[in-house]
């Protein structure tokens, strides 16, 4: 008899503990929720202000669902996040596309801005977790690499063996998958843009 009400005490106070510990996970979510998104649209707004600095305004364009899946079953592991008119002075200037493709530990999300004339105007890491010291180095090593380049399909190439850099993208030393998965990833972003928006579609 006493076996039972113990067991029964014990369960009872099991389950206080469990019913405040969600209470209190589900207070922390409503009081985190809006100062998470709001920095995530902080850092998503930078982004696109990096890859298009004339831009005034960015304007969101609906996804062709169609096209993202053509995209990501030709460039397997990236996915087209969403797509932005940047719009400046003169009127539209082209376009922001947010990309995600998977890295060496985790995906890498990143805008790609290209021009309505298919230039790549560069590329913008909003999230990263690569290694330390071999994948972290994609925005200093990567990155620079796509500014100015007419959007196109590149490939990734290593150990100095760059003779186009027009369409080669050299690897991070050490960090091939990375750069692999940054690479595909705009040349996702390029196929999108080939696809859908060229033209100011």
């Amino acid at each position: 008899m006493n076996d039972t009400k113990s067991m029964i005490k014990n369960a009872l106070i099991l389950f206080a503990i469990t019913l405040v510990a969600g209470v209190l996970l589900g207070l922390v979510y409503q009081v985190t929720k809006e100062p998470i998104a709001y920095q995530d649209k902080l850092a998503q707004d930078k982004a696109n202000q990096s890859v298009f600095a004339s831009a005034q305004t960015f304007e969101d364009v609906d996804l062709d669902e169609a096209a993202v899946a053509e995209v990501t079953a030709a460039h397997p592991g990236v996915t087209i996040e969403s797509v932005k008119k940047a719009v400046d002075g003169s009127g539209a200037a082209g376009y922001v596309i947010q990309v995600k493709s998977k890295g060496y530990g985790d995906f890498i999300e990143y805008t790609v801005g290209i021009t309505n004339d298919g230039n790549i105007n560069g590329i913008s890491i909003i999230s990263i977790a690569e290694t330390p010291g071999l994948g972290m180095n994609a925005d200093k090593v990567i990155r620079p690499q796509f500014v100015d380049k007419a959007a196109t399909q590149f490939s990734v190439v290593k150990n100095g063996q760059l003779t186009d850099s027009s369409t080669q993208i050299e690897a991070i030393s050490g960090a091939t998958i990375t750069s692999r998965a940054v690479t595909e990833g705009v040349n996702g972003a390029v196929s999108y843009f080939e696809k859908v928006l060229k033209g100011g579609n």
